[in-house]
C-alpha cells in the first residue's frame, strides 16, 4: 500500500510512503538504491542481502535496515521467504537516524519482532483507510516502530538496550530508596553483582550514562518535585534531602541542567 503524501505529512519528522509484505520475496537488485529509508522484517524462511559489498543472511526475528539511494540486492536462501516491510522518509530524517544509532544499513536482530510486525499491520491498516487525517496516524505508529528498533534491536545476538536497563533494575530500585542518602559506585555493582568497570559498561549501553551521572540527574529530578511541592522548603534544605550536604554544589548542578537556579525555577513554575 502506497501514502497519499500531503503537503502536511512532508513536514512531519516521518512520513510513510509504503508498506506492505510478499509470501515469497523475489530476488531484488537495486544499484542506485530505494529513495527512502526501508525496514523488511523477515517472518518466516530466510533471505541474504548484499549492502556495503557484504552479504548478511535475514532469519525469522531479524530484518533489514536500508538507507536510501544505497546499491543494495536481496533474494531468498530458505523459500518461501515471507517478509513485511516499511519504507519512510522525513526532512530531519538522518539526524533522528543518527540519534538512535542508525546510521548505516545493516541487518538487525529484534528480541520482540511481534511488536514491529504489529506495527507494519497497523500501518498497511490505516493506508487502507478512508481516513484523511491517516498520514498523521502512520507517522505516529512510524516513529514508535523507529522507537522499537533502538530499544528492542541490536546489530549482533548480544543484550538490546531494553535487556541491558532490565538488568539495571536493582542498581535502579537501590538509587530509588536510597536517593537521599550517599552512594558509590561500589554500591551499586554490588546490588549487581558485578565489577565497578562492568557497572559503568552496563549504565553505557543502556543509557548513555556513567552511573553516578544518572544518579544525579535523579536527585534533581526530585529535588524538582520538591521545590514545587514543597514551597515552605529552603534551597538547602531540598539539597539536603535529595543527597548533597554541600548546598552551593547542589545549586551549581542545578543550573548546569535547568539553566536556572533552584530559587528561579521554583518561581517560574509556580506562576503556571
Amino acid at each position: 500500500m502506497f501514502g497519499v503524501i500531503t503537503e502536511m505529512d512532508l513536514r512531519f519528522p516521518i512520513y510513510i510512503t509504503n508498506a506492505g509484505g510478499w509470501r515469497n520475496q523475489e530476488p531484488m537488485l537495486r544499484e542506485k538504491g530505494f529513495p527512502d529509508y526501508q525496514w523488511i522484517q523477515t517472518v518466516s524462511g530466510s533471505g541474504q542481502v548484499d549492502v556495503g559489498g557484504k552479504l548478511h543472511t535475514v532469519n525469522p526475528g531479524q530484518g533489514m535496515f536500508l538507507l536510501p539511494n544505497e546499491r543494495h540486492g536481496y533474494a531468498p536462501v530458505r523459500q518461501p521467504w515471507t517478509v513485511k516491510w516499511v519504507t519512510f522518509n522525513g526532512a530531519h530524517m538522518a539526524e533522528l537516524l543518527a540519534s538512535m544509532h542508525l546510521d548505516a544499513s545493516t541487518v538487525l536482530y529484534v528480541t520482540h519482532p511481534d511488536a514491529t510486525l504489529n506495527k507494519i499491520n497497523t500501518i498497511v491498516s490505516l493506508l487502507q483507510s478512508a481516513d484523511p487525517l491517516r498520514g498523521a496516524e502512520c507517522s505516529a505508529i512510524g516513529y514508535q516502530l523507529l522507537l522499537d528498533l533502538f530499544l528492542y534491536a541490536s546489530r549482533s545476538e548480544v543484550r538490546t538496550k531494553k535487556q541491558h536497563a532490565e538488568q539495571l533494575a536493582p542498581a535502579f530500585l537501590y538509587i530509588e530508596e536510597h536517593y537521599h542518602e550517599p552512594i558509590s559506585l561500589q554500591q551499586l555493582a554490588e546490588r549487581l553483582r558485578v565489577t565497578p568497570q562492568h557497572t559503568c559498561l552496563l549504565f553505557q549501553q543502556a543509557l548513555g550514562l556513567r552511573p553516578i551521572a544518572y544518579l544525579t540527574r535523579y536527585r534533581l529530578r526530585k529535588a524538582k518535585e520538591l521545590l514545587l511541592q514543597r514551597p515552605e522548603l529552603g534551597v538547602r534544605e531540598v539539597a539536603g534531602r535529595v543527597g548533597y550536604e554541600d548546598s552551593s554544589y547542589f545549586i551549581k548542578l542545578f543550573k548546569q541542567q535547568e539553566g536556572v537556579t533552584p530559587n528561579h525555577f521554583r518561581k517560574i513554575h509556580r506562576l503556571l
